[in-house]
């Protein structure tokens, strides 16, 4: 049976998607290994894969800290950035010209050592992010598929722009930096020279995913493509579908809407979390809540409960239920977008996760008590009517993931019929809503937005950064949920009529039925794409289009130096 070897960057919505294929691979027989972050090593070795560190393959960028840790890629870079010259004392997309290819050199000669010796028919990696898996295939000269978790690449260029003018720039100005950067060239040598021999063509539009040139951003795609979305649902590069087909064609690559890659059955392991270290304080707070079974208390593990057993007994009694995740990155430490961090001046990403869980139960929690502060500390739980709880047959049943941030309850209000963890089995808990009668409150991640699609559950939308406002317009635009924009911005006063906003959102979808008619539309569609079932028919296309031009090449090879008439004979013997 065949054998795969899959890159994807340390982002759930990215790993997730790869991780439902895995599993559907590995039941079919095929042999799946994973070159990814330690975070995410249960949930692969979970879908059948094998788990590889990817630190061991970069042992000088990720050598350990003063504290003996070794960090991940995220932080590596950061540390390489700061230890560089060039980068310095200088903004962060700055750094990103000079440094990007400098890092895939660090990684390239180590990824290079793993795939040889895993001998793969066909890498998967994800082109903006694990570029160096392309690169690594291409050394090898292996069959390799791009996986691309968002909407295709009508939107990218505009979101890599935005995202550089708010930190000061400008993408003009970034494609002068990486043409003119000492580091940069010589990296970007270095890998077209031996042993590597890579094309220079390849670097030639930007280091993704900081590319500045136009779409389809052909240098970063393999010949076939997997996009995790529907044809109709795509951020389109033409308006035209076919025209937009033949660019791609002409470039000599297709891209395949395979739909959302969902898990073929419940009960499938996901990545949940991107908070991979606490300090001592943490730890101590983060224990001493684990060991609290009240559940409104957050347990801040990802450890598995039977949350669905619950959702699915509300059901049974006719409950509505409301779900809220707003994904992984804002509930993580990371320094732009994540729980402390304020993009753009506006409010930090706790009071964000906070202020939509306040609004979902402004409409869908049980009344407070008059004398109940609005938001009290979460220590005082005997301040709610105990003669309700989350079994409560007249009330919905509210459930939030939260991340695992050890202050995320804290000066939350929580009623007894909302149910928080640190995290959920998403997809196994919406198979068990009614789409006209239940919503998901959710961020609008790529991931999430299909998960709900797949479902027909309508949605209000959340986003917080990057292609997710775009998500979000799309969903409104196309009739299937109401988006919530991020405040620009901070203090009280935004958090305040954030909360509003989202509260006037969730009681306006509940109230009408046309957003669950246009979910289920949608719905219909995406069913037809094929997912996991397509994208394997496309792996193994893959692997047999690189197996027969190996075979020309042998047989070109064999042909030289023989007579005319020797090598037709051979030729017409290898085409019958």
């Amino acid at each position: 049976m065949p054998t795969a070897c899959f890159l994807l960057p340390e982002f759930s919505g990215h790993i997730n998607p790869s991780l439902a294929l895995a599993a559907h691979l590995t039941k079919s027989g095929w042999r799946v290994h994973y070159l990814s972050s330690n975070v995410f090593q249960a949930a692969i070795l979970g879908s059948g894969a094998t788990f590889d560190d990817e630190r061991d393959a970069a042992p000088t960028l990720c050598a350990p800290k003063d504290d003996g840790e070794r960090p991940g890629y995220f932080e590596a870079w950061e540390r390489f950035r700061r230890a560089n010259a060039e980068t310095r004392d200088r903004p962060w997309w700055e750094g990103r010209a000079h440094i990007e290819n400098q890092v895939t050199l660090e990684k390239l000669p180590g990824t290079v050592s793993w795939m040889r010796k895993k001998a793969p028919d066909v890498v998967v990696y994800c082109n903006f992010f694990c570029r160096v898996g392309q690169l690594a295939a291409l050394v090898l000269d292996v069959a390799h598929v791009a996986l691309w978790t968002m909407n295709g690449f009508g939107g990218v260029k505009g979101l890599i722009g935005d995202m550089i003018v708010k930190q000061g720039g400008t993408l003009a100005a970034f494609k002068d930096l990486y043409a003119t950067s000492k580091g940069n060239q010589a990296a970007i040598e270095a890998l077209c020279a031996p042993p590597y021999n890579l094309d220079r063509a390849l670097f030639a539009e930007g280091s993704p995913p900081w590319v500045f040139s136009e779409p389809p951003y052909a240098s970063t795609l393999a010949p076939s493509s997997l996009i995790t979305t529907a044809a109709a649902l795509r951020d389109p590069v033409r308006e035209s579908l076919d025209e937009e087909m033949a660019l791609y064609a002409a470039k000599g690559k297709r891209l395949h809407w395979v739909g959302p890659l969902l898990p073929d059955a419940p009960g499938a392991e996901r990545a949940t979390t991107h908070k991979e270290t606490f300090n001592a304080q943490e730890k101590e707070r983060r224990d001493a809540d684990a060991r609290r079974l009240h559940r409104r208390r957050s347990e801040l593990h990802p450890a598995r409960e039977d949350v669905v057993e619950l959702v699915r007994n509300a059901k049974s009694v006719g409950r509505r239920v409301v779900v809220v995740s707003l994904g992984t990155v804002v509930t993580s430490d990371h320094p732009g977008v994540g729980w402390k961090a304020a993009p753009g001046h506006s409010i930090t990403g706790k009071d964000l996760v906070q202020g939509v869980v306040d609004g979902v139960l402004d409409v869908a929690g049980l009344p407070r008590l008059s004398s109940m502060p609005s938001r009290a500390l979460d220590d005082a739980e005997d301040v709610f009517d105990e003669g309700a709880d989350v079994d409560d047959d007249a009330a919905p049943l509210v459930v939030c993931a939260m991340g695992q941030q050890v202050d995320a309850l804290d000066g939350l209000s929580l009623p007894p019929n909302v149910l928080c963890r640190a995290s959920i089995p998403q997809v196994d808990v919406l198979r068990e809503l009614v789409a006209s009668e239940d919503l998901f409150v959710h961020h609008g991640g790529q991931n999430s937005v299909m998960e709900a699609l797949s479902f027909g559950l309508p949605a209000v939308v959340c986003p917080t950064f990057g292609d997710q406002v775009g998500n979000a317009e799309k969903l409104e635009a196309l009739g299937a949920g109401l988006r919530v924009d991020r405040p620009t911005a901070s203090g009280a006063d935004a958090v305040g009529a954030y909360r509003r906003d989202v509260a006037a959102a969730v009681r306006t979808i509940r109230e009408d039925p046309s957003f669950a008619a246009a979910a289920g539309k949608l719905q219909a569609e995406l069913k037809s794409a094929g997912g996991v079932t397509e994208a394997e028919a496309i792996l193994r296309a893959a692997i047999e289009a690189v197996a027969e031009r190996k075979e020309v090449a042998t047989l070109a090879d064999s042909c030289m130096g023989m007579d005319l008439s020797a090598a037709w004979e051979k030729v017409r013997a290898y085409a019958t």
